[in-house]
């Protein structure tokens, strides 16, 4: 991702007190989830138990624990169940098959009862918690500037402030000098590899997608290209036919008569607050000056920047052309003109590859997989 070498005018303040402010935060983090951990735990435990119920699995009885009133409760279900399932054998009687099924359903709500309310407890610290997951969001996965860790460490106390006081690499925290240090560190992933489209475990369509990924300091821009597939009965009908008009342009055809679909971007930036005092983003082809917008948006929302951009046929064509992408920060100067402040690129490795590769996917067997994964309503 390449970007101007200074950094914007904003980011060493917004930098440090990131570092200073994620120090009180992730300690706050870190006794949350001591006080969830053994909560976290006995929930697996139960729901191995009810694994262990649904499946007659007697190979659990001799880790239960007979001082705790639920496991004592799967212990005596399983002796019974056992005596039952005998009596079945010795005297052919499959009325008890009844009895052995109405006391599985008691013991398996038994346990369920008590795995929901250690949900419970546990949501009611992360709602005591006061909106720390909101607040610890800028801290996942950040960079933190030493110098400004250390301060605040002289009135906080927890785990990055043992890492920051330690000279060597240690795991879940990485440190830089200064702002200017932080600025210089950029990771670049070329664009991914497609697969076709699959349903996941809750039913949710999944692949056809590339996504290529730069990182600037704390400053995370990603976009992935893929179909944007909608129900119709959840678009206007000048929206659909404006999808299918982008579809006709481009030659593909596509005949489900329950879904839309376009081309599109998923675009999302690390930028809740401005850097260097813009007050929009706009993201191109082209360079800034000359730029061919894909889309535009505010700044300074104090959100992190998802949205999806439908494209139409000549920004496909640019796509799949390999031409970089560009996100430029930009000031409205004097109400009217347009100051780009700094321009975030993506690398174009394997973009050509990868673009044409789905998009020859979207043409062809996309649009059986279609009916095969999502079979139409009145078929």
């Amino acid at each position: 991702m390449e970007a101007q070498d200074a950094p914007p005018s904003g980011f060493a303040d917004l930098e440090l007190a990131r570092s200073r402010d994620c120090v009180g935060v992730l300690s706050r983090l870190t006794a949350l989830n001591a006080s969830l951990e053994p909560l976290g735990l006995r929930s697996e435990r139960l729901r191995m138990l009810l694994e262990a119920i649904a499946l007659e699995d007697r190979g659990v009885m001799d880790s239960l624990d007979q001082s705790d009133p639920t496991e004592s409760a799967v212990r005596a279900w399983f002796i019974a169940d056992g005596r039952l399932a005998q009596s079945i054998v010795d005297t052919g009687n499959q009325a008890l098959q009844q009895q052995r099924t109405i006391s599985r359903e008691q013991v398996r709500a038994t346990v369920q009862v008590r795995v929901t309310e250690i949900q419970t407890e546990a949501q009611a610290l992360i709602d005591a918690s006061d909106g720390l997951a909101a607040d610890a969001n800028p801290c996942d996965g950040a960079i933190f500037i030493r110098s400004a860790v250390l301060e605040a460490c002289g009135t906080e106390q927890g785990p990055v402030c043992d890492a920051a006081a330690d000279t060597a690499t240690v795991p879940g925290f990485a440190f830089v000098n200064t702002p200017e240090d932080l600025w210089g560190v950029q990771e670049l992933r070329p664009w991914s590899q497609p697969s076709s489209l699959q349903l996941d475990a809750d039913g949710a369509l999944t692949g056809a997608r590339t996504v290529a990924f730069g990182r600037h300091g704390n400053v995370v821009f990603t976009v992935g290209f893929s179909p944007l597939i909608q129900p119709r009965a959840d678009l206007s009908e000048e929206n659909a036919s404006e999808l299918d008009a982008i579809l006709d342009s481009l030659g593909f055809e596509f005949n489900h008569p329950d879904l839309a679909y376009a081309p599109s971007l998923a675009v999302r930036a690390t930028l809740p607050q401005p850097l260097a005092g813009e007050d929009s983003y706009v993201l191109h082809f082209g360079e800034a000056e000359d730029a061919d917008i894909l889309w535009t948006g505010p700044a300074g929302t104090g959100e992190v920047i998802e949205v999806p951009v439908v494209l139409d046929p000549t920004h496909v064509m640019r796509l799949q052309a390999g031409e970089p992408i560009r996100f430029t920060a930009v000031q409205t100067v004097g109400g009217t003109d347009n100051e780009a402040l700094f321009t975030l690129e993506l690398t174009t490795v394997n973009q050509v590859a990868a673009t044409r590769a789905l998009l020859g996917y979207m043409a062809n067997q996309m649009v059986d997989d279609l009916m095969r994964l999502v079979p139409p309503r009145g078929g």
